[in-house]
This record gives structure tokens, sequence and C-alpha cells, in this order.
């Protein structure tokens, strides 16, 4: 690790890839020295941006001649399980893009390579590292709103005129529900750990993928979320946590910065404004380096297990819909 800077590697340079890279300069420690991606062209043109990144098209040569700290995977979903191991083998920490995988056995394969090799592994599940969660996870583990009864969230955007292969490909992991729902099914895992029961229904698009999902999770203490994506229509984007002395309620962009309000059975409001500057993607960039240091293989906020939980549960949902890759 260079002393002065943590040096990232990335891999993809898509539409997130550009939203990490920006949201990492405004951390005066860490940069992006390097640059994967299939034309010379867009790697150079990714990289124009930072005078000290690399262009790479080969990952062989991307893996032994970046010397980057750490690689963040942020290409299509059904690159992320063999780019993952690629890095790992090579002994390069991941911050690998949500969802972590396509199912959980691919989920599996990535954190046995990683505790194989020692070498750490974080799902880009970028909610969990934000402040804005962390302090409604304390404030739920106070009993602020007591016992936990159910959780409601939704993430719907209309893209039906998007062209990006990405979102409509099976041959990508497209669909609503990896693409989106992994947003609302991560979150409902996050405050009420692994359901019982799962229900679910999907509408397809010609392409046959997922184009909105709706699931209901079911728990033995007789909580339930209700969860919904869409890839077909704007939603409200928000999350309420309902308990047994009352609610948190997430303003949207619920997974992003953002404000929430605290609402007792007792009438009493506390707010929560937003006061964070930026994306907020730079949050599990520094938690890598933080597990990195600390030798440590994962992420107390988002440790293996919570992965590979969220990705069965996935699975399951998939399972339940008729939806195949």
């Amino acid at each position: 690790m260079n002393n002065k800077y943590f040096n990232w590697g990335v891999i993809g340079t898509g539409g997130i890839a550009k939203a990490f890279t920006a949201d990492i300069r405004q951390l005066t420690n860490h940069r992006v020295s390097a640059v994967l991606s299939r034309s010379i062209q867009t790697a150079e043109s990714f990289s124009s941006h930072d005078p000290y990144c690399n262009g790479f098209v080969s990952m062989d040569v991307f893996l032994k001649e970046s010397n980057v700290d750490a690689v963040y995977v942020a290409t299509p979903n059904t690159f992320h399980c063999i780019q993952t191991i690629e890095a790992l083998n090579a002994k390069i920490p991941v911050l690998c893009e949500k969802p972590f995988s396509m199912d959980s056995k691919e989920a599996d394969l990535m954190v046995k390579t990683s505790e194989t090799n020692g070498v750490a592994l974080l799902e880009g599940m970028w909610t969990r590292y934000l402040p804005h969660i962390s302090k409604i996870r304390k404030l739920i583990s106070e009993g602020t709103i007591g016992d936990i009864e159910s959780v409601s969230a939704c993430h719907g955007q209309n893209l039906r005129k998007s062209t990006n292969p990405r979102l409509w490909t099976k041959e990508l992991g497209g669909g609503a529900l990896l693409d989106l729902g992994i947003y609302v099914v991560s979150f409902a895992h996050m405050i009420l750990g692994r359901p019982k029961d799962i229900l679910a229904r999907s509408v397809f698009t010609d392409q046959g993928v997922d184009a909105k999902t709706s699931i209901i999770f079911k728990y033995d203490n007789g909580a339930i979320a209700t969860l919904s994506c869409s890839m077909y229509d704007t939603q409200p984007n928000r999350a309420i946590i309902s308990g047994s002395k009352g609610y948190i309620d997430i303003e949207p962009t619920f997974y992003a910065p953002t404000s929430f309000k605290v609402c007792t059975n007792d009438n009493e409001i506390i707010s929560y404004p937003n006061d964070y500057n930026g994306h907020g993607l730079r949050e599990q960039a520094m938690e890598l380096e933080k597990c990195i240091k600390n030798n440590l293989t994962e992420s107390e906020k988002m440790p293996h297990t919570e992965s590979l939980s969220v990705m069965e549960s996935m699975d399951k949902v998939r399972a339940l819909v008729g939806l195949t890759f």
C-alpha cells in the first residue's frame, strides 16, 4: 500500500464506476490509479479525469502490473463472480458491486476464495455503510421503536426508454430483481434477518427478465416485510420500519444518503436531517480500507454470511416467480 494513497483499480467503465470514481475524489488519501475496459479508447477516456490513472484491456496485465491496493468490480452482474475470484487469487482485495453475484452458489465460491486466500472481500451494497443507516440501526438496537413488527420498502424507476443492455438481457443478468430489488431485499435482511417464508410474483418483459417483482417475507416472530421493485414505474423509493413503540420513516431515496424521522406512539416526532455531502459510494471504499488495515477478510457491517443469506433469499424469489438465467 502506498504510504500516501490507497490506490483503486476499477473494472468497468459504466455509470456506477464513474459515480464511484467521482465520490472517491472527495477523499484525500484515496485515488483511482487503474481502470480495466474491453476497449483501450474507453479505458483511456475514463482515466483521463485522473492524472495518475492508467488504462488496461487485459485482466491478467491489469492484475499483475496495476499495483493497486484494491479492486472495485463494477461490471454487469454475470461477470461479478469470475472477476472477483481472479482478483482474490491474485491476492488483491475486492469490493464487488451489488448484486454480489448471480446466485448463492457463486456467492459461496467468492467467499470461500476470499477465506482461502486470506484476502478481504466486501459486497458493494453501499447502503449498509452510510451514516444514516448506522444511526437507524443504533436507534433500533436501543429499542427506540420497540420490537420490529413490519418493514416496507420499494424501489421503482421508469426505465422503459433505457437502451442499456444490462437491464434487459438475460446474458447480463438483467431485470428489476437483481438491479433494483437487491436494495429492498438486503434492507429487509438488515432489519429482520433471514425470512422463514417467502411469497413473490413478477411481471416479465418480452426478453424474459422481470420488469417488476413484489415480495413478502414472513418471520418466525410474526414480523412481515413487504417489498417491491420495478423498471416500469417510478415508486416512492422510501422505507418504513414499524415497531411496537413507533416507526422510522426513511425519506426518498432510502438507500442513498437521506433524512429520516422517528415517530413514537406518543405522537413525538424526531427528525434527522440529511447533511451528507456527495453520492455516498466512498463510504464502502473507506470500509474496505479499514478491513485491510485490520487484517480482516470481511466487514461487520456486511459480513460474508449476510451476503450469502441475501443471495439465498434472492434465489428463492427467482424460483417462486420462474426467473431463470
